[in-house]
């Protein structure tokens, strides 16, 4: 190889390596930068949805306070149930993905909650609406608790300023409203469940001590036929 052409192919390496290298470099520095970008923005994500999940909460314990007013003879509530509706140009694909999920699944839950406690309203009735005060107050102890943990998942992912409940904790009230009532209502379902059992296995028991009964009286009939059968033969 003379000596120009060596020159030319030197020339050309070192500008494809250079080029090579500064693309490269480039390449990671805007990955770098993307990345940091989208870190931001989930933080900014997550920093919205607390600041609405923390009113939300505090309606829940107002729901779950409420006693209601007697408005024309009926017990009416003083207090309406919160609604949750998250701003529509929120980039949910920065937050992390399960935090994500529980985040858009809320409002499920609410128009779960406000469904079930109409539901009670088909099985209840005036003055005072008992089923549905005591489904009203656990089905919003209970979404609550889920903004109330989700919040709190929210600032421990993204370093946010946790909220100074030293003094006072809604949970205290949420958790009344809905984790004594849901042990509550398991421990009845448990025992219904035990007293069907039991009245099963007693009828099936008293059935079976039937048929026994029923065969027994069946062979002696045969073994030990009547008077009346035997006056027949006679005649």
């Amino acid at each position: 190889m003379e000596d120009w052409q060596l020159v030319v192919l030197t020339a050309l390496v070192t500008t494809i390596g250079t080029g090579l290298v500064t693309y490269i470099g480039h390449r990671m520095t805007v990955s770098r930068d993307t990345q940091e970008e989208r870190d931001r923005h989930a933080t900014y994500v997550a920093t919205r949805v607390v600041c609405m999940l923390d009113p939300f909460v505090l309606r829940c314990v107002e729901v779950v306070n409420d006693v209601g007013l007697y408005v024309e003879g009926e017990l009416t509530p003083q207090v309406e149930t919160p609604t949750l509706e998250f701003p529509e140009e929120l980039d949910w694909k920065t937050v992390d993905a399960a935090l994500m999920y529980r985040i858009l699944t809320l409002p499920n839950e609410i128009a779960a909650a406000d469904s079930t406690i109409s539901a009670y309203a088909e099985f209840s009735g005036p003055p005072n609406w008992d089923e549905v005060w005591s489904e009203r107050k656990f089905q919003y102890g209970r979404v609550g608790l889920y903004a109330l943990d989700l919040a709190a998942a929210l600032r421990d992912r993204y370093g946010l300023a946790p909220n100074d409940y030293s003094r006072w904790d809604p949970r205290d009230l949420l958790d009344a409203a809905y984790t004594a009532e849901d042990k509550r209502r398991k421990e009845t379902v448990v025992s219904v469940r035990k007293m069907i059992e039991k009245s099963l296995k007693k009828n099936a028991a008293k059935s079976k001590h039937k048929e026994g009964e029923t065969e027994w009286s069946y062979q002696q009939g045969r073994c030990c036929p009547s008077q009346e059968s035997n006056q027949r033969r006679l005649r």
